[in-house]
């Protein structure tokens, strides 16, 4: 699949080329890679918000693009959730806004309501908020409602655009930990991330976007050992690989092999229990 903005025009710009890429049922992919590397570009092929200049995309049997009549089912199936998605908030009511999609759908008032209790508890929304103003929450509980509305269109798959993008370090990690609780549910997930870290810890798959361009991809653990390689494209390892790294480096018979805390403590405390390391106390 390719893309190009402006097509035809002198200023035209190749976006995407080459792009090959199957993501399965219940999948968490990472998309990673420097600004300008056509990740945002290519994930929003995957709902029809753009449509290729080259090639196809295909969800399930629909080629995005081709049926105008099975757009909407499409849209159904794939929710995109762009970055800073408050941005989007216009309802009265929180309970109103996450209800605005199922409300298009022609749905009865009953399963909008269910929908509506269900998204909520999904991302984490206690049910006292659904009658407030969805400003007057705060950041990381608007971007909860935000995601919340997306959800309620009772999607297959959720796209996400830097969903932790401007959090604090709570509101952060409650987003992180709802979005890994759906995929667990069975939804598949495929987030764009400036955050290695984050991807390290959730993700079953990365792919390393790179001039336009698929540069790498593959299992989470395989695509982070690939150092090198990664700092040519202008990325990093997790920082828990990086400081494992320098220990090695240092002369520590330690595995860099790591993409958690937990899994680094580990790794450390089987060298020392194997007396690869001593430690000795003042004489």
């Amino acid at each position: 699949m390719s893309y190009i903005y402006d097509a035809g025009a002198p200023w035209q710009k190749q976006a995407l080329q080459g792009i090959n890429l199957r993501i399965e049922d219940g999948e968490f992919v990472g998309i990673v890679g420097p600004t300008g590397s056509g990740k945002s570009t290519l994930v929003q092929h995957l709902n029809g918000l753009i449509l290729p200049t080259g090639g196809k995309v295909l969800v399930d049997d629909i080629e995005v693009g081709t049926d105008r009549r099975r757009m909407k089912e499409l849209r159904r199936k794939v929710g995109l959730v762009f970055q800073y998605p408050e941005q989007q908030l216009f309802e009265e009511t929180v309970r109103a806004d996450i209800a605005f999609g199922p409300g298009n759908m022609e749905l009865d008032p009953d399963e909008i309501d269910r929908r509506v209790e269900w998204a909520c508890e999904a991302v984490g929304l206690e049910s006292e908020v659904l009658d407030r103003s969805p400003f007057e929450l705060s950041g990381g509980q608007m971007r909860r409602v935000a995601i919340a509305g997306v959800l309620a269109m009772k999607c297959q798959v959720l796209v996400l655009d830097e969903p932790t993008a401007g959090l604090d370090p709570r509101g952060r990690a409650a987003i992180l930990n709802q979005l890994k609780a759906l995929n667990r549910s069975g939804m598949t997930m495929i987030m764009v991330s400036h955050s290695i870290d984050d991807l390290a810890k959730l993700a079953d798959r990365i792919v390393v976007m790179w001039e336009g361009r698929i540069g790498m991809q593959g299992e989470t653990r395989e695509v982070f050992r690939h150092f090198d390689q990664l700092q040519k494209m202008s990325l990093d390892v997790p920082q828990i690989a990086q400081i494992m790294l320098r220990l090695k480096e240092a002369g520590l018979p330690v595995t860099t092999d790591v993409l958690t805390v937990d899994e680094a403590a580990e790794a450390l405390a089987q060298v020392f229990r194997e007396g690869q390391i001593c430690c000795a106390g003042p004489a």
